[in-house]
């Protein structure tokens, strides 16, 4: 089905290669697990099986690759695009109509297909992703997990034979996300597509892939099942989930014979150890800070777009100096919208936003971007300047911050977000992942008094998501204020976060701290907190969210 040997390419403007000398077999029907750190040549792999390399994309390309007995080295990409799906990790780089059923039926009018065939296509596409509520909506109205499901649906209507998503899940809330993965897998398994998915978020997936490719530095690492990989990954490079990251303890110390996949394979395989080493555990009390006066203060705030569609009614919510709040929910369900609120980027239609003592009505953005740095969901939002460098370095130099100041602020936060390789690179060059780190580079080195981010991890393994929660947990512990809206339970559950604000249809649903909402809940709690639900009468607390707390309790 696909085979590559030797493959190298170095993009035009680059020295360093993206690839070098990767060669792999993968066989018709193949779920393929395309995993690395950011930027270690996994998107530009996926570019060469359907043609954007090197007719897209321009560089240098050596070695010879074979995708459904095509070369896509020297076949031009609308021939690859009959056989090669793909799905990119940014959904607004490949929708170019303005409306849902448009943009699922452009690729089959392109290829000159049947009205018929088309019409029945597009409503299978509709139902297969579950968009059929959105069919009559502009692409434009879309938030970013629904364009992701709307390019889903326009890839899936080709009827490939290959189909590669990159990212697909970045941008879905985990209910959304469980949707998708659920197609793509019975995609696999009922109509045997040979599906390759590069993932970070990878408990999601490895319950039912067959391998496991993992790159890094450009290389092909690690060929192999995905218990091997767990097993043998470097945690120091890559890192895992937390449920992955204990079964693969367990499986080092002799207590567990293979590693888990999934929360079922893990409730059963663990059941014998907590019998045998659960000692008990006793958690703290979670309180939530509540200094002085509101930071910010939301009084009966609504919202409606233009077009109509109304994303905030009647939300009201005070945040108070030092807090860390994450504001979760489904998608579209007015968690950004609620964001942009907060530095003026969006006024209410009802109601008042007061942030510092300012009304946002009379206050502008960039006076209130002094005080209150936003993290976009999209990395390109913010980037505009010609390097690195040049990109993390605006914002000081906008707030008249001394030259010698900014080189020694500039270079730090670059270093902390290990981009210093890239400091001269022009931004927009870089993969999804290491743009996302620069953007929040730029915000966080102005060292405001609240970070506003919103899903500032996608893009990231699990390592770099870490290496952000300690950068936020010592900006937090010097009194800075962080509001986190994130798809990541995994992310949410950990400390500092103390209070988790759950948003459901433009509305404030629950507010509370991390375990009043996220314990015990279906969707919106960490893979550890599923797990231990039915070890509660061994003595197991049925509320503990993280590997930490998990390893307190265990000898």
């Amino acid at each position: 089905m696909i085979s590559a040997k030797d493959l190298t390419f170095s993009y035009s403007d680059s020295p360093i290669p993206s690839m070098e000398d990767v060669s792999l077999d993968i066989d018709p029907s193949d779920f393929i697990l395309l995993t690395g750190p950011s930027g270690s040549g996994k998107s530009s792999l996926c570019r060469v099986f359907n043609g954007l390399i090197p007719h897209f994309y321009g560089g240098k390309v050596a070695g010879s690759v074979s995708v459904c007995g095509m070369d896509p080295l020297r076949t031009d990409t609308r021939k690859m695009s009959t056989k090669v799906g793909m799905v990119f990790q940014d959904p607004e780089n490949q929708i170019v109509t303005s409306s849902v059923e448009r943009e699922i039926a452009f690729g089959l009018e392109n290829l000159g297909m049947p009205k018929m065939t088309i019409a029945k296509r597009v409503e299978e596409m509709l139902d297969t992703v579950g968009i059929a509520d959105l069919r009559k909506m502009g692409t434009d109205e879309l938030s970013g997990g629904e364009k992701q499901k709307v390019a889903i649906a326009s890839v899936m209507a080709m009827h490939p034979e290959v189909l590669v998503l990159d990212e697909p899940t970045s941008s879905l809330d985990p209910i959304s996300a469980d949707e998708v993965l659920r197609v793509v897998k019975d995609l696999n398994h009922e109509f045997g597509l040979t599906v390759i998915l590069t993932e970070h978020r990878i408990d999601r997936v490895v319950p039912f892939v067959d391998r496991v490719l993992y790159m890094s530095g450009g290389r092909l690492c690690f060929d192999g099942t995905p218990r091997e990989w767990i097993t043998s990954v470097n945690e120091a490079e890559y890192g895992l989930p937390q449920m992955m990251e204990l079964g693969r303890f367990l499986n080092h110390k002799g207590y567990l014979k293979d590693v888990p996949l999934s929360v079922k394979e893990g409730r059963q395989k663990l059941s014998d150890v907590f019998a045998k080493h659960w000692t008990g555990l006793e958690l703290r009390p979670e309180v939530r800070t509540r200094n002085g006066n509101a930071l910010i203060s939301l009084q009966n705030v609504s919202f409606r777009y233009d077009k109509g569609a109304t994303a905030l009614k009647d939300v009201s919510m005070n945040i108070f100096p030092g807090e860390f709040v994450a504001i979760v929910g489904r998608n579209a369900s007015g968690k950004s919208t609620l964001a942009k609120h907060l530095n003026a980027t969006l006024l209410p239609t009802k109601g008042n936003v007061m942030v510092m003592g300012k009304d946002t009505r009379s206050t502008s953005t960039v006076e209130l971007s002094k005080d209150v740095g936003m993290v976009f969901q999209n990395p390109n939002v913010h980037l505009f300047a010609d390097t690195v460098y040049d990109e993390v370095a605006f914002v000081l130099h906008n707030h008249k911050v001394p030259e010698e100041e900014i080189d020694t602020k500039v270079r730090g936060i670059i270093d902390h977000f290990e981009l210093t390789r890239y400091l001269d690179t022009y931004p927009r060059d870089l993969s999804g992942g290491e743009r996302q780190r620069v953007a929040l580079a730029s915000v966080m080195v102005g060292d405001p008094k609240v970070l506003l981010l919103d899903e500032p991890t996608r893009g990231m393994e699990y390592r770099r998501k870490r290496r952000l929660m300690d950068y936020l947990k010592d900006y937090h512990d010097r009194g800075g204020t962080v509001i986190l809206i994130s798809h990541d339970m995994e992310l949410v559950a950990q400390e500092p976060v103390e209070r988790v604000v759950l948003m459901g249809e433009g509305r404030i649903v629950a507010d509370g701290t991390r375990r009043e909402i996220l314990a015990r809940s279906l969707h919106f709690s960490p893979q550890i907190n599923r797990l231990v639900q039915p070890f509660e009468s061994m003595g197991v607390p049925g509320d503990i969210l993280t590997l930490e707390e998990m390893m307190c309790g265990l000898r």
